[in-house]
């Protein structure tokens, strides 16, 4: 499996993995997208895109003023169960010491998101409280984590 991180020139494949199993999203040009493709030999760019069959998990950081929100994480459903999750986590920890950085968890992926250095014990910056409440305002059952950079931190 190699890691990329897509520009806004090679994106069409993706569009089309997160329609088809995380179909209310909505991806902006703001936000960097890495992805876990199942072509080690693949060469990117130079004029190759990405196809959505190519893709076996993915991840996006959306920029909210200074911060970073990790959003769409995504394991295609043939994948899943394989630790393919955690393997991007832990590929793309670079990016998460980059910027504070947070997440809106579903419920039952708080332990895994807290596997991988986030915390609910977080006083977000009000940007991210804002956009939280709005979604939770419209029902959503969501957990807001933080990412907490600790040395030597076990995974």
């Amino acid at each position: 499996m190699k890691l990329i991180w897509l520009d806004n020139l090679h994106r069409r494949g993706v569009y089309g993995f997160y329609r088809s199993y995380m179909p209310y999203t909505r991806i902006s040009r703001k936000e960097q997208i890495a992805l876990l493709i199942n072509d080690d030999e693949h060469t990117f760019p130079p004029d190759s895109y990405i196809k959505a069959e190519q893709i076996i998990a993915g991840l996006r950081f959306r920029p909210i003023g200074e911060f970073n929100l990790l959003n769409g994480m995504l394991v295609h459903p043939d994948h899943r169960g394989k630790g393919i999750g955690h393997q991007l986590m832990k590929r793309v920890t670079e990016k998460l010491t980059s910027k504070e950085t947070y997440l809106f968890s579903l419920p039952h992926l708080v332990e895994f998101y807290r596997k991988h250095g986030f915390s609910q014990d977080v006083q977000a910056p009000n940007d991210i409280e804002q956009l939280f409440n709005k979604y939770t305002s419209q029902g959503k059952d969501l957990v807001m984590m933080g990412y907490i950079k600790v040395k030597n931190q076990n995974r």
